[in-house]
């Protein structure tokens, strides 16, 4: 049976985790250590290493993108993410999973300052990371219930085969309460009465009516999560695109180098006339989106990306100068409900707000998680609003917290 090091790191910035040896069905050999990068390294002993990151650290989505030309239509995944992400685009890496039954892809997104944290860390004390897998999805996943985990301080939810979030565990109840978009108190309610709680060592949190099933350490758990999948490439693996495994790559290529470059010259001598009338047509396609980019960004001085699907960009703008404009109606509406509601709470302090028809989001400050509730019933006052709190977490003793404000079909 493989071994390989599971390892859990709580927190990107901090020289400490968790880890265990564990083998590809579950079982744990040993006891659960903690420690430094360092002391982790020393336990690996030429073992495969496998890291569990925070799920704070790590936004779940998923992408909807076209049937065809799905290389092409991933590039352009990033900008449709962008209102979600806590940072700018360039700051983010993403990582992709295999499409799921529904069609979409799902998407793994993380600073790169933190990722790159993580590597400087490991390859300074020669710790041989094979894979970063987020927390959430290093969880068991049973199919008809959510799986949670809570520890002294922290939990953790996978409310699916590829989303989740992680939160302080005095967090948990709310947004398990906005878990479903639009559902009924009484539907999320029955989610997680049927939950499957693990409480992970000193934890005394009780979910349901049902006594949650204890584990000695986070890592025995993971290890239970990951056993589930039926080969690595199923799980997403946050060591992609620019933190790919380069190195073992360039050892597997290295023999070939020579054959591939005199079937290259062969090549070139028989396709040489094909391969000039390629390059010429592929220059004049490169003229052409210059051309177009550059159209688009006289026309339309405020657009983003301009060089990402250009011509989309044109036709929705031009679609959009057409007659769909803004509901302008419903922005004023929100804007003064939210206005009239932040009045009530202690030095809240909004970071960032984005409009669309019928949605607003809204991402601030606050003292307390409970002004943050106080937040959300004063928008559901107003009759023609629902109010919904996608995440929140502990920032510098306050609470930053994602709203999502929207008018009633």
């Amino acid at each position: 049976m493989s071994q390989y090091l599971l390892t859990y790191l709580p927190s990107i910035g901090e020289d400490y985790m968790r880890w265990t040896v564990a083998d590809d069905k579950g079982a744990v050999i040993g006891n659960a250590n903690h420690g430094t990068f360092a002391d982790a390294a020393k336990a690996a002993e030429r073992r495969r290493v496998l890291m569990v990151v925070a799920g704070t650290e790590v936004l779940m989505e998923e992408a909807q993108v076209p049937a065809t030309n799905l290389a092409k239509a991933l590039k352009a995944v990033p900008y449709s993410l962008e209102e979600q992400l806590a940072q700018d685009v360039e700051a983010s890496h993403f990582a992709f999973g295999n499409k799921l039954a529904n069609g979409n892809i799902p998407v793994a997104v993380i600073a790169r300052s933190g990722l790159g944290w993580i590597q400087e860390m490991a390859a300074s004390v020669k710790l041989n990371i094979q894979e970063i897998i987020p927390e959430t999805l290093a969880l068991p996943y049973f199919g008809d219930s959510w799986t949670v985990m809570t520890n002294d301080s922290h939990a953790s939810v996978r409310l699916t085969s590829s989303k989740g979030f992680s939160c302080d565990t005095e967090m948990l109840l709310m947004l398990l309460s906005n878990a479903i978009e639009d559902a009924p108190p009484e539907q999320i309610d029955d989610e997680i009465e049927r939950a499957k709680h693990y409480s992970c060592g000193r934890d005394d949190f009780k979910l349901n009516s049902v006594n949650p099933e204890f584990m000695r350490t986070e890592v025995a758990l993971f290890a239970k999560g990951l056993s589930q999948y039926k080969k690595p490439s199923d799980r997403i693996n946050l060591l992609q695109g620019d933190y790919g495994k380069t190195e073992a790559i360039g050892k597997a290529w290295k023999p070939w180098r020579v054959p591939v470059a005199l079937a290259a010259s062969l090549a070139a001598l028989w396709g040489g006339a094909s391969f000039l009338q390629y390059q010429s047509l592929g220059a004049e396609e490169n003229g052409l989106q210059s051309e177009i980019v550059g159209k688009l960004e006289r026309d339309f001085p405020n657009v983003k990306n301009a060089d990402v699907d250009p011509v989309r960009k044109y036709r929705s703008l031009l679609k959009g100068n057409t007659g769909n404009t803004i509901d302008d109606s419903g922005f004023i509406m929100m804007m003064s409900a939210v206005g009239a509601s932040l009045k009530d709470l202690n030095k809240p302090l909004v970071t960032s707000i984005n409009y669309k028809t019928g949605q607003l989001d809204i991402v601030l400050e606050a003292e307390t998680l409970q002004e943050v509730d106080k937040l959300k019933s004063s928008l559901e006052g107003e009759r023609q609003l629902v109010a919904n709190v996608q995440s929140a977490i502990k920032e510098r003793e306050r609470i930053k917290a994602r709203l999502r404000v929207e008018a009633k079909s």
